[in-house]
């Protein structure tokens, strides 16, 4: 019984998470009860994220074991998943707080703080320093905008910008704008994630006459109260002589009445509505024609090397036809070379966008 209780004493319950990318998982040992964790700095267990309440949860002993309660948290506690407002806790849980991603354990703890999860497999560990790094970037706003320039197929003239935004290496890590996308987007943060990357580009918007693009994520349109305020940003944020446009994804336009009330939204605001990525997939030809937007933007599937295929150039052509006729501007994406360039003006596109003149990049 003596040797059990030193054995028990020995062992405490600890969070694992990593902290950093590629470094080894640390432990934070619960050195005392109740531990709470949030985003003030009087919580044992410190989480910088805007998504954490200033004191969040708590780990608390229960009986023989120990369990977590939600302190009346904004966005929610988890454990393996599941929301919860207190549930029991057994070693290899997982515990969620917003993005931080925590490991429940009981063991031996006169070693260093920082130990390797050996017991997770490398899935886990992808996620949880994927979780981190997603919430390093929200808290720090680890993005910088790039813009690619937009052109008018008759001169070549830049008639305005589509605007972008990469994750800054310093302050994000090495990540792709699609990958930290993905990663935000698995852990519900897709929405927050775009709308931070608009503003980040708001505030550094190109001088002079023209149109700005702007990309809408697919999950904001779940949340109308932000997208107004979002709308108004963008007005808001033009220039002398400039506008803004907002692109949504072809495939996220299914809802007819939610896709007309935003069109008229951004119509009231001055704001231009463009399709994005139009026939890259199942083209929503009864939304373009029952809600039209300002502009199609043909997807580069169907412009690359549509100088060497006749077949495609006829299809386009007939879009295009079409699109001209209900008075929506065409512009073609993916341009890469002159002969592109050359078959989309003579089918009647107006606009281009392409790497032959230029690749996304930040203002010199």
């Amino acid at each position: 019984m003596v040797t059990d209780r030193r054995e028990r004493r020995r062992k405490r319950p600890y969070l694992e998470h990593y902290p950093e990318k590629g470094k080894p998982a640390q432990r934070v040992v619960l050195h005392r009860l109740p531990f709470t964790i949030g985003r003030s700095s009087e919580a044992d267990h410190t989480v910088y994220s805007q998504q954490v309440s200033s004191f969040h949860a708590e780990i608390v002993a229960a009986g023989e074991g120990f369990s977590v309660r939600d302190l009346g948290s904004t966005n929610g506690t988890f454990v393996n998943g599941d929301k919860v407002d207190e549930a029991p806790l057994k070693p290899g849980d997982i515990l969620h707080v917003a993005h931080e991603e925590l490991r429940f354990g009981i063991g031996r703890t006169r070693s260093a703080p920082e130990v390797t999860l050996t017991s997770v497999d490398d899935r886990q560990q992808q996620i949880i320093r994927e979780s981190n790094d997603l919430g390093r970037i929200l808290a720090a706003r680890a993005l910088y905008p790039v813009y690619q320039p937009i052109v008018q197929l008759t001169d070549g003239a830049v008639v305005g910008y589509e605007s972008l935004a990469r994750i800054d290496p310093q302050r994000g890590g090495d990540y792709g704008v699609g990958d930290i996308l993905r990663i935000a987007s698995e852990r519900g943060y897709g929405a927050q994630l775009s709308r931070m990357m608009r503003e980040v580009s708001l505030e550094n918007l190109p001088q002079g006459p023209g149109r700005v693009f702007f990309n809408l994520h697919r999950l904001e349109m779940d949340e109308p109260e932000h997208l107004a305020d979002s709308f108004r940003a963008m007005a808001a944020g033009m220039g002398p002589d400039q506008t803004a446009v907002l692109e949504i994804h072809e495939g996220a336009v299914t809802d007819l009445g939610k896709m007309a009330s935003i069109r008229n939204q951004l119509r009231s605001l001055g704001v231009g509505l463009a399709y994005d990525d139009f026939g890259a997939g199942q083209s929503r030809l009864m939304e373009l024609v029952d809600v039209p937007p300002d502009i199609i933007k043909l997807d580069m599937a169907l412009i690359r090397d549509i100088d060497r295929h006749a077949k495609r150039r006829d299809l386009v052509k007939a879009l295009v036809a079409v699109m001209r006729a209900m008075e929506v501007e065409v512009l073609a994406e993916g341009i890469e070379r002159e002969g592109e360039a050359q078959v989309c003006l003579e089918i009647g596109c107006q606009l281009g966008q392409g790497y032959y003149w230029g690749k996304p990049a930040p203002l010199r």
